[in-house]
């Protein structure tokens, strides 16, 4: 697989990988949580009986075509909000395409260690043949940005249903209050950095190839490019406003299914279901996704999260874990559909490199006129 992968994301996400940690490291990483989580999981399965979680599989029978409908109109909103982001001049692509391209770099984040420092890159590559690489990553981040924003915004307002339905402890509430003052001022510092187009990767970046004299040529390069990006960034709020509302709206829209899919879920395995308890479970998921990103498929922690949740909303923790494997049931046939496009990319790749390659040979072996 990781071969496909390498293929399909090309040298972009390979420096990035590289300027952050050795492979090695990925890949010890990698196992080790992977085998971490899944020992918790089977712990938890085991002491919770498979008769039980069976039982709630059993209570959800055909309900999981639903739940897959749900996820597929997630995509399609979140597919929409990268689609937006991308400037109208280099929008060379279909929306269908783009959307396959989106479900297989979130196939490389939820199954690998390295999360979004390679899933994100990844999306870029594999449609620069029809978006330029710099526009494509710019409009990746711009789009993660405003994501980051409504899952903050989503957050707060599921914080009066955490509080109402939940006896949060004293430590655990502090840290949810520190968690909030953080995202905050996190928000603040990036509306003050565009408005005042500070630059503030690029200019780091220029000081350190300064402090290397002449052995900064290649971070000079970087900077360069850095600004180059920041400004597209910055740019994108004062030229686009009205893109900005509606890639906001739709992934305000997304979050919102996927509380949907909670309450639905709850209700067809005969829990109490609510969509303020959809909502602590999705803002709980959250949480788990960002902090545990390094997790393959956050095995194990994931389940935990959720017994934890429901327990405290007073349902049974095998209702918790069976929640969380249905949903994450879904999520592997995302992620299969996903690798499925990377191998599609690959081959497509692999069948123009050999056919200019053999153009090549033709004009080489062809008599030469005189």
């Amino acid at each position: 697989m990781s071969a496909l992968l390498l293929a399909a994301v090309v040298h972009v996400s390979n420096c990035l990988i590289n300027a952050v940690m050795k492979k090695s490291l990925f890949k010890r990483l990698e196992i080790a949580s992977l085998i971490a989580g899944l020992a918790l999981l089977v712990y938890m399965v085991k002491r919770t009986g498979l008769d039980e979680i069976a039982r709630y599989f059993q209570l959800m029978g055909w309900g999981f075509a639903l739940i897959l409908a749900l996820s597929a109109v997630r995509n399609l909103l979140r597919a929409g909000s990268w689609y937006f982001s991308i400037d109208p001049r280099h929008r060379d692509l279909s929306f269908w395409s783009l959307t396959n391209v989106m479900l297989a770099g979130e196939a490389i984040k939820y199954l690998t260690a390295t999360g979004p420092l390679l899933g994100e890159p990844a999306k870029a590559a594999m449609v620069r043949r029809q978006v330029p690489l710099l526009a494509g990553f710019s409009s990746i981040v711009v789009e993660n940005l405003i994501y980051n924003l409504s899952v903050a915004l989503f957050m707060f307002a599921g914080l009066p249903a955490l509080a109402t339905l939940v006896e949060v402890p004293a430590r655990l509430k502090l840290a949810g209050y520190i968690f909030a003052a953080v995202t905050v001022l996190a928000i603040l510092v990036a509306w003050l950095s565009i408005r005042g187009r500070t630059f503030v990767f690029a200019r780091l970046l220029e000081r350190l190839s300064r402090a290397r004299a002449g052995k900064g040529a290649r971070i000079a390069t970087a900077a360069s490019r850095t600004r180059s990006l920041e400004e597209s960034i910055y740019s994108f709020y004062e030229q686009r406003r009205g893109a900005f509302f509606l890639i906001l709206g739709l992934n305000m829209s997304a979050h919102l299914v996927n509380v949907i899919e909670v309450y639905i879920i709850l209700a067809l395995i005969e829990q109490p279901a609510s969509l303020s308890a959809g909502f602590v479970v999705e803002s709980v998921t959250k949480i788990i996704n960002a902090a545990f990103f390094f997790v393959p498929t956050r095995a194990g922690v994931y389940e935990s999260g959720n017994e934890f949740v429901l327990q405290a909303l007073g349902m049974s923790a095998g209702a918790g874990i069976a929640l969380a494997i249905i949903r994450k049931l879904r999520a592997f046939v995302w992620a299969g559909y996903g690798l499925a496009v990377i191998l599609s990319i690959t081959v497509k790749d692999r069948r123009a490199a050999g056919d200019e390659s053999g153009e090549g040979e033709g004009i080489d072996k062809s008599p030469q006129k005189l």
